[in-house]
């Protein structure tokens, strides 16, 4: 595999880092703390710059807070600053990250999405008769450090490029050599690369009539069940001994019956809301208007807010 390389100038080169800022700002400007770095940004920016080209550079602590959508959530986000870096890094790598990955994996990648990603489970529904549905246990927590990094090292060449990205990676963790934080650009690329080689495994030695990733949220298809059980098993052990990652229990199903898959049920006669997501979208409209009458927000940004949670589960097959 050639790797990429001369990737560590572009990253520092102000004109990255000046798309960086645009992009971290991007729905936050009323922010103060957005503000006061956009009014000197040329200065702020080459300080950036200089804390990455003089040494790897010491990340600050994250910021935490939990969200119930609908199990309990940490997301940790880092100073603006350090999100600037993040973009830029983010800005450079992606392409290189993309190469690594098979067509049918859905985050985090332009043109895709969640609704693509249904779509495809649609028609297999359609033409398989049986689903696997694999998800992996605590996956963001459990992401080994190690291994991402030997993984970047197959990918990237350059010493100070990888430096700076195992200062990001080593920046985080829940136990020791483990974890990446939720809510933080870098962490959903870095997971989305983590277990692509259980794609590769899975499509070229396995090889299932169909097959579709969104994250950690997976679904394999087959005409027999017995097939099926075969593939977990075998992933179950690929991801143990090669990801250090564990997998919960398996979902088998038939197809004729809805395969559940990010908050449709998808059948061959059509699709519709799970019952679980028809919650969570009431409740967070209750939330939205609660916002509303108490003053937080105004109607304009209301209706927005209630539109993007009624688009977001439109599904058009």
């Amino acid at each position: 595999m050639k790797r990429a390389k001369s990737l560590f100038d572009r990253i520092v080169s102000y004109d990255n880092l000046r798309l960086a800022w645009v992009k971290a700002r991007k729905g936050k400007t009323s922010k103060k703390v957005v503000r006061h770095f956009s009014r000197d940004v040329n200065r702020n920016l080459e300080k950036i710059r200089k804390r990455i080209v003089q040494e790897p550079p010491e990340f600050s602590s994250y910021i935490q807070f939990k969200i119930f959508d609908p199990k309990e959530r940490t997301i940790s986000v880092v100073p603006f600053s350090d999100r600037v870096i993040h973009h830029a890094v983010i800005n450079i790598l992606e392409p290189v990250f993309e190469r690594q990955l098979i067509f049918h994996t859905y985050a985090c990648r332009k043109g895709k999405g969640t609704h693509a990603a249904a779509r495809y489970a649609f028609g297999m529904a359609k033409s398989a008769k049986c689903f696997l549905k694999l998800d992996v246990r605590k996956y963001f927590d459990s992401v080994d450090h190690r291994v991402l990094k030997n993984q970047l090292c197959r990918i990237i060449k350059g010493g100070r490029c990888l430096e700076l990205l195992f200062s990001v990676i080593d920046s985080y963790c829940t136990a020791e050599g483990k974890g990446l934080p939720i809510g933080n650009l870098t962490s959903q690329f870095f997971a989305n690369l983590y277990i692509s080689p259980l794609d590769h495994f899975v499509l070229e030695k396995l090889k299932p009539k169909g097959y579709v990733r969104y994250m950690d949220d997976i679904v394999v298809f087959s005409d027999s069940m017995e097939t099926l059980s075969k593939i977990f098993c075998s992933a179950e052990t690929f991801c143990a001994e090669n990801l250090h990652l564990t997998l919960k229990p398996p979902s088998f199903g038939f197809t004729k019956d809805g395969v559940p898959f990010l908050g449709w049920l998808l059948k061959s006669s059509g699709v519709r809301l799970l019952r679980k997501t028809k919650h969570r979208m009431r409740v967070k409209i209750r939330s939205i208007e609660n916002d509303f009458q108490s003053g937080w927000a105004c109607e304009e940004k209301t209706l927005s807010r209630i539109e993007s949670v009624l688009a977001a589960r439109e599904l058009y097959i």
